[in-house]
Parts: structure tokens; C-alpha cells; sequence
């Protein structure tokens, strides 16, 4: 059990990501407002844009610019 926790704990932002998800989806699908559509729509394009930034970080990397004369 305390090692399924540390695992749901390690990986909550990726949780936070399918909460966004959902909350999205949710107001793109029952919704009839246009406008409340379209909110629905921005909540879920950010968790989507912050899960790519999420999975493309890495610990100790550096920047990847070729530098000019190497």
C-alpha cells in the first residue's frame, strides 16, 4: 500500500494533467454555450500543453544550442 502512495504521489502532476482533462472535456461536451465551450476547450489545450513541457523536462540537462565555430 505505502508503495502505491509514493508512486500516486511522485507522479501528481501528471493527476493534476487528467483533472484538467476532464474538467475540459466535461464543459466541451455538456455544455450549450458557445463561450463556455470554448472555456472548456482552453482548460483542456493548457493541461495538454503543460503535460508536454512536464514529460520534456529533464534533471541536470543543458540547453541544446549548437554554439558557432565547434
Amino acid at each position: 500500500m505505502e508503495v502505491v502512495l509514493d508512486v500516486l504521489i511522485s507522479k501528481i502532476n501528471y493527476w493534476v494533467y487528467i483533472i484538467l482533462m476532464m474538467i475540459g472535456l466535461y464543459g466541451i461536451i455538456t455544455k450549450n454555450n458557445l463561450v463556455k465551450k470554448v472555456i472548456g476547450m482552453n482548460i483542456l489545450q493548457t493541461a495538454v500543453i503543460l503535460f508536454f513541457i512536464s514529460v520534456g523536462a529533464k534533471r541536470d540537462a543543458t540547453i541544446p544550442i549548437i554554439e558557432h565555430g565547434h
